[in-house]
């Protein structure tokens, strides 16, 4: 009884002084992790919470419906993600749509010409200076939609993380005529980025 009134403080001392969690096993073999501020939970208990603040920040970005004719639900985000500075006379609003195994990014492109060939091309430029360049995915249109695809029959894997894992600074679209170009604020980075991750996790 002393050791174990005498070790609980110093294992609290030392939990506070590493700044860590540390994994431990109670003597019934139930397994828990020991917190920063010197209390504990169960492992089970951490991975429910994780689980659902995961699925309650991921509520605030993506959106699932029913359709009512043929029963089958799609997931997408929330809402369409609006860059322009000018009331939408310029610019894309940015629609993600999950797929069975893919993911959908539909733009629409305002500002530079109607008409979109299926091998325009959209520049993406992230946060930490990267650079990407992508082929449109959909077919000729003078609807101003420019699509693209990622995940499953379409490849695309290491384009997808880069939109999962990094903030895009600017987009530029090309079109028939010329191109819209818009840079993101960090608000519109951060939806955009958060959008695609809960719709591909």
């Amino acid at each position: 009884m002393h050791k174990t009134l005498f070790t609980l403080p110093i294992l609290i001392l030392i939990c506070n002084l590493l700044s860590s969690q540390i994994n431990a096993t109670t003597e019934d073999g139930k397994k828990v992790i020991l917190l920063n501020n010197g209390t504990w939970k169960y492992e089970k208990a951490i991975e429910k919470e994780v689980q659902e603040s995961s699925k309650s920040n991921c509520d605030a970005y993506t959106v699932t419906t029913v359709d009512k004719v043929t029963g089958k639900s799609s997931i997408s985000s929330k809402s369409t993600i609006i860059i322009s500075e000018n009331g939408g006379k310029k610019g894309f609003g940015i629609l993600a749509l999950k797929s069975s195994n893919s993911l959908i990014l539909s733009i629409q492109a305002v500002g530079a010409g109607g008409c979109i060939d299926d091998d325009n091309k959209m520049n993406v430029l992230f946060r930490d200076g990267t650079r990407l360049e992508l082929v449109n995915d959909g077919k000729f249109n003078c609807d101003a939609r420019y699509t693209q695809y990622f995940g499953g029959n379409f490849g695309k894997k290491k384009e997808l993380e880069m939109f999962q894992n990094k903030e895009v600074e600017i987009i530029r679209i090309w079109t028939s005529k010329s191109f819209v170009e818009e840079e993101l604020t960090k608000e519109q980075s951060n939806e955009l980025m958060n959008t695609i991750k809960c719709l591909t996790e």
